[in-house]
């Protein structure tokens, strides 16, 4: 962090100064009873562990805060949850890759990059994807993708652009028909021959699914599509996003995968004030328990989690920065928002 010569309490106050000269939520707009102001999430389709955090995520601050009225809403994705925050939305989570892309102004934002700052809050759920196909399929490996038809996740999500990222990496993308299927429904294009192959993931290093994956495993049997030796040796140099083997513990008979991982923050408008963003993440990480029991597949609330997904070059919102620092932990690496 850009330190400057003041004490952590001064330098505390002065990010609650920077609060005070906030202004009200511009896609909740008005505020609600007792004074309190509506906030809106982005979070992403239905069926999905990023969809299903926000509503836990709603549970906890409705319950525990009478400063802000939060509704988590379902998405386009995260592409345009980083497009649309500081308008539609007030607050997103947003994939760690994704945010980095907007920063460069590559990948899905080379063309249209989004108009307002990503303030970073604290992180909040990892995840490994891969591919899947029937257990009696005669895709084997990556390469027999091609010519397929098949779904890798929403056009729109973090997860669509790491895999396009990984197949073209792999020489493979676009050697095939893509299908844009709900999550929920990935099951069902299998089984009736919709499409040959479609994507998968874990959270939590390979031991939690979303309520999507469990339906897909329910309704048909699996197989993972393998990378070979050489496939592996391509995507090997890959440092967005990151290649990892792990066990995918919820997909019985589905043995070892190479993954390409991510790591989801929570995302603050720049428009928030100081002192309400630190008072949201601090109800949060204190009743991280309430957050888990709703949905399992978040990471524990250690300091080390909390900033697993930060990247270089991020800027953390100064009332996630001063919660976080009041917790003991260091923002050396990054700096924090001004107003």
């Amino acid at each position: 962090m850009n330190h400057d010569n003041y004490s952590l309490m001064s330098r505390r106050n002065a990010l609650r100064t920077v609060g005070a000269a906030g202004i009200t939520s511009i896609a909740g707009c008005s505020s609600g009873g007792g004074g309190s102001e509506n906030w809106v999430m982005g979070t992403s389709e239905q069926g999905s562990s990023t969809f299903s955090i926000g509503q836990a995520l709603q549970s906890v601050i409705r319950e525990h805060s009478d400063q802000v009225n939060l509704s988590a809403q379902s998405s386009g994705g995260q592409v345009a949850n980083t497009r649309s925050l500081g308008n539609d939305y007030d607050l997103a989570i947003i994939s760690n890759n994704l945010h980095y892309d907007a920063l460069q102004e590559a990948g899905p934002f080379e063309d249209q990059p989004p108009s307002n700052p990503l303030w970073t809050g604290f992180s909040v759920t990892g995840a490994e994807c891969f591919m899947l196909t029937t257990a009696d399929s005669d895709i084997e490996t990556y390469d027999d993708l091609t010519g397929q038809t098949i779904t890798t996740f929403g056009t729109g999500s973090a997860l669509y652009q790491l895999t396009m990222t990984v197949f073209e990496e792999l020489g493979i993308k676009g050697d095939y028909e893509h299908r844009e299927i709900p999550l929920n429904e990935f099951g069902s294009a299998l089984e009736n021959g919709r499409i040959e192959a479609c994507g998968g993931y874990t959270t939590l290093r390979g031991t939690s699914a979303s309520g999507g994956m469990q339906e897909l495993m329910n309704r048909v049997d699996l197989k993972a599509v393998k990378m070979t030796d050489e496939q592996r040796e391509q995507v090997s140099g890959l440092t967005s996003p990151p290649i990892e083997t792990i066990q995918p513990e919820p997909f019985e008979n589905v043995n070892e995968v190479t993954a390409w991982t991510d790591t989801s923050n929570i995302i603050y408008s720049d428009h928030l004030s100081a002192d309400i963003v630190e008072h949201v993440t601090q109800s949060w990480i204190e009743n991280w328990d309430q957050v888990k029991e709703t949905y399992g597949g978040v990471l524990d609330a250690t300091d080390e989690a909390l900033v697993s997904g930060f990247l270089p070059d991020f800027t953390i919102h100064p009332g996630a920065a001063a919660y976080l620092e009041g917790r003991g932990i260091s923002l050396d690496e990054w700096s924090i928002g001004s107003g």
